[in-house]
């Protein structure tokens, strides 16, 4: 069991009709998968891709997308998932960085990738204009016998997915087969993601976020389970595809959770019926949010993940059993199974710290980013000495337990005193008006940096600055409270591709720069 290939061809003799992807688009079973998926690998060497090549993609969550990934993985290809929220520009820059010489489009985003070709054929350093094949022509690419043939080997690339951005230019990771395999199997041990015979797995989040693909999507089919997929977020949709396609349990991060509950959708008869478990993360969650979802669903489970791409992407988990005990209110758990987290000092001496010191995240496993494409440089800064370097901060209890503090470059230094934005955010979303939480560090001419928050209200909730100044006073030290606030619709919060928060064009949007 060496690459994903592989569990092409198991599954599609151990599971030949049952299925594998639903979406919007249609169904397709593993027999049926494995057969195009292994044709469009044919067609994709015919068109001079070869191993280790990056294989553009630009589609929405469904059937099309996922046997495009297959084909890709089967061909040796690196599938590489370009963001369809990007601008054209967006798109030129990072068809440039994963240097793509083949893109296969879904029709709807046809128009953005042809100016974005224009974009690229307009500049001078571009020195080879990639090849489209559009949705429609994809059939036509497939060639020779349905038998499953895999040119990719466990230590090749099997996905590039693009960071956030939120420090600066985003960055392509390269993630192997192994890791993509390593991820996958510490899912399933750890988080039990996959271990469910009736298991359905609902996914929302987009194939070019490596929660999405990697964490949901590979591992439930590895593990022999269907993946439902849906295009984007939205409680209506999600009532009708739980209730419809008898979906089990999700990923979303625990905002969408939050508008869940605010809607009553886990209310829904459906919902009741079949939803027995639900994964966040990329996030903060506390123990009101904790405490509605198990008043919504007490029959179902409900899991905390922390990690990010470079890690493949998953670090440690907070699970069901842990999730009501106040001592680890706040954890983003423990680590992985496959996976090896520890505290490195910020004095840049290698030093591991010991229990209760901060530190910065540091992870070895099996399942870390072979690096950053094209980049060695990038790479070598954040793999040292054999462990990523995640740049988050966070302490540790004497039972293995994290606690998230801040990323390293978004700590507020304010008066001499370091604030971490996430322990201001935590102690507000304690407050039963707060849907969503942002603190923000600002220039100052006094303080060096001003602490600032933005704050979106739960639907038929009320709350002044005072009142959360009043609120927190009880909970975090007086020059951690936000000197100025911003109270704004959740709808009106710049996110990412992913649906998360994204801190500098807020800044930006409220001139905080």
């Amino acid at each position: 069991m060496r690459t994903l290939g592989d569990w092409v061809r198991l599954n599609a003799r151990r599971y030949p009709a049952r299925e594998a992807f639903v979406s919007a688009d249609g169904r397709v079973t593993f027999g049926e998968a494995a057969d195009r998926a292994a044709r469009l690998a044919r067609g994709l060497r015919a068109a001079g891709i070869e191993t280790g090549d990056t294989v553009g993609v630009l589609a929405g969550n469904s059937v099309f997308d996922a046997e495009v990934l297959l084909g890709a993985a089967l061909s040796g290809g690196i599938y590489t998932a370009y963001n369809w929220r990007w601008a054209a520009p967006e798109l030129a820059e990072g068809i440039l960085e994963s240097k793509t010489r083949l893109i296969i489009v879904e029709e709807r985003f046809e128009t953005l990738l042809d100016e974005a070709i224009a974009i690229l054929a307009a500049q001078p350093e571009t020195t080879v204009v990639p090849r489209v094949v559009r949705q429609g022509d994809v059939d036509a690419l497939r060639t020779g016998s349905p038998e499953v043939e895999d040119w990719a080997t466990p230590e090749g690339g099997l996905c590039l997915i693009y960071t956030g951005g939120s420090t600066g230019k985003s960055k392509a990771v390269v993630l192997s087969h192994r890791a993509g395999l390593a991820n996958a199997l510490n899912e399933y041990i750890t988080a039990g993601v996959g271990a469910d015979p009736e298991e359905r797995g609902l996914m929302s989040t987009p194939m070019f976020h490596s929660a999405g693909i990697l964490t949901w999507l590979v591992t439930h089919f590895i593990a022999g389970k269907t993946t439902i997929l849906l295009d984007r977020f939205d409680e209506h949709e999600f009532v009708e595809w739980v209730g419809r396609e008898r979906a089990t349990n999700t990923f979303m991060i625990p905002n969408m959770m939050r508008h869940l509950l605010q809607a009553g959708a886990l209310a829904d008869a459906g919902v009741q019926r079949h939803f027995k478990a639900m994964h966040t993360g990329a996030g903060l969650l506390r123990m009101p949010d904790k405490e509605d979802f198990y008043a919504a669903l007490p029959q179902a489970k409900l899991y905390f993940r922390y990690g990010l791409s470079e890690a493949g992407p998953m670090v440690a988990a907070l699970r069901h059993e842990d999730m009501l005990d106040p001592v680890v209110d706040g954890s983003i758990g423990q680590e992985y199974h496959l996976v090896e987290a520890r505290l490195m000092s910020l004095e840049e001496d290698g030093r591991l710290v010991a229990p209760g010191e901060l530190g910065e995240i540091v992870v070895k496993g099996p399942s870390v980013m072979t690096g950053y494409y094209g980049r060695p440089e990038a790479t070598a800064e954040a793999i040292r000495g054999g462990w990523l370097h995640t740049g988050d901060l966070a302490v540790q209890d004497d039972r293995g337990y994290f606690f998230f503090r801040d990323r390293v470059k978004e700590m507020i230094k304010s008066g001499g005193e370091n604030v971490y934005c996430v322990e201001v955010e935590q102690a507000l979303y304690l407050h039963p008006a707060v849907l969503e939480a942002a603190v923000l560090g600002a220039p100052d001419p006094k303080w060096g940096e001003e602490v600032r928050a933005v704050i979106s209200l739960r639907n038929g909730q009320h709350a002044t600055a005072d009142d959360l100044v009043a609120f927190l006073r009880d909970h975090i030290a007086g020059y951690k409270i936000p000197k100025r606030w911003a109270f704004m619709p959740a709808d009106e919060i710049p996110r990412s591709g992913a649906g998360k928060l994204v801190k500098e064009q807020l800044k930006a949007k409220l001139g905080w720069v």
